[in-house]
């Protein structure tokens, strides 16, 4: 009787305990908080580190911690979703290892958090430009902080990227020697420092001809060979509102020219800007003329007093083809020139009274009807008022400058009104 009574007290404890304690109250509790992020990785991105890890359930968010080195872990960023798995600190200095880890959150509370992963954050380079000349397109850099190595990767259109070079982080450049002629190249630099690499910052370019080739390549009797074309090494200079130095093909009623042009009334972004010009006049009866201005080395812009080689070709169909420095830089077609007599001069123009011109053209070859004439006679002489010329009719000058300060305009003229009476003619045989 006594043991049953004992019983009883037990059983009866028991009750008291399990109306006090809700029934599986603590495994409630411990399942309501989220569990761990499971960290994917770290990695280097053009802005900063982006951190990836896997979603977790019931998380209403996440806490992104950092630590420098070996210092202490300290919150950086509060994520707001829990469908969110990626953060990019973008406050990551260039040269400085980190280490990263998540935790994730919701209203019952925060996770532990796993060992984090470790990164040496390394900035993009960034490529300021390439030149290409005879046979060769160097590549240059700002150097990365913290870098050890820049490596260099290039690829053709159609290809994929292979490593060139790699070049110490004091250099800031690489000429690369084995290039095609005439070939459009993409070039990566990445960043190096141990088994820790940037984002590639890429350019690209289209390389020149190449070494050894003349105006020969291009010309040609085919219908799609040039059969005119006219080249010259060209500078410009010159003073006031408006000037340029072209070269030109055409007939007396139809021409393209292409050369540098400077034009404080130029379309914008090229106000007040030397860019490289190809005008092209359909007819001058109709008054059909169309402006194209072509980019090289990756510039859309010209740089007046720098001597630049310039050619255009035109072919028996009428298409126009223009160089720069042996780089083909662009296309346009004039039906009007097609199949035939063409003539072939150089001229040099400012745009209004009072604005000044100095354009010189030295190293002058032409084509006529496929036949190279590598030193032409001088067969025409036109100067407008208070332009002039260093040459005469039946020369065969090396160089030619045609300078001087225009005059004899009203002030409603200029060479969009009144072209023939703002330019220096030259004209060969």
């Amino acid at each position: 009787m006594k043991f049953l009574k004992n019983l009883w007290k037990v059983l009866f404890c028991c009750m008291v305990l399990a109306l006090a304690v809700p029934a599986g109250a603590q495994r409630v509790e411990a399942a309501s908080k989220p569990s761990k992020p499971t960290l994917s990785k770290v990695a280097n991105t053009k802005t900063g580190v982006k951190v990836t890890w896997k979603k977790v359930s019931k998380a209403t968010g996440y806490y992104v911690y950092r630590k420098t080195g070996s210092g202490s872990y300290k919150k950086i960023a509060t994520v707001t979703s829990g469908s969110t798995v990626t953060y990019t600190d973008t406050t990551a200095v260039s040269g400085t290892t980190y280490t990263y880890t998540v935790r994730a959150y919701n209203s019952s509370g925060k996770s532990g958090y796993r060992t984090g992963l470790k990164i040496k954050y390394l900035s993009r380079p960034s490529i300021s430009k390439i030149t290409v000349g005879d046979g060769y397109a160097t590549v240059k850099w700002k150097a990365v902080t913290g870098a050890s190595k820049h490596k260099i990767y290039r690829k053709t259109a159609s290809g994929s990227y292979k490593l060139i070079k790699t070049v110490s982080s004091s250099k800031k450049s690489y000429k690369d020697t084995t290039v095609a002629p005439l070939t459009k190249y993409t070039y990566k630099v990445v960043a190096v420092k141990g088994s820790y690499k940037s984002v590639g910052a890429t350019k690209t370019c289209t390389t020149a001809l190449g070494s050894g080739v003349t105006m020969a390549s291009v010309v040609g009797t085919s219908g799609t060979a040039a059969y005119y074309a006219i080249e010259s090494d060209v500078t410009l200079t010159g003073s006031g509102g408006g000037y340029h130095a072209k070269l030109v093909i055409g007939t007396g009623s139809a021409a393209v020219s292409f050369g540098i042009q400077f034009d404080n009334y130029a379309v914008s972004p090229y106000t007040g800007k030397a860019a490289f010009l190809v005008e092209n006049v359909l007819s001058n009866a109709s008054g059909g003329q169309t402006y194209t201005r072509f980019s090289y080395n990756s510039s859309q812009y010209a740089s007046t007093g720098t001597t630049y080689h310039l050619m255009i070709t035109v072919s028996k169909k009428g298409v126009v083809n223009v160089y720069v420095n042996y780089v083909l830089v662009g296309t346009v077609t004039n039906a009007n020139l097609a199949n035939q007599t063409l003539y072939c001069w150089i001229e040099g123009s400012a745009r209004k009274n009072g604005d000044s011109v100095k354009a010189v053209f030295s190293n002058i070859s032409i084509a006529e009807k496929g036949s190279i004439v590598e030193s032409p006679m001088v067969s025409y002489i036109r100067k407008a008022t208070g332009i002039s010329t260093n040459t005469s009719v039946n020369a065969t000058p090396t160089s030619i400058t045609v300078s001087g300060t225009l005059s004899g305009l009203t002030s409603s003229q200029d060479w969009d009104s009144a072209y023939d009476s703002c330019s220096g003619y030259v004209r060969f045989y």
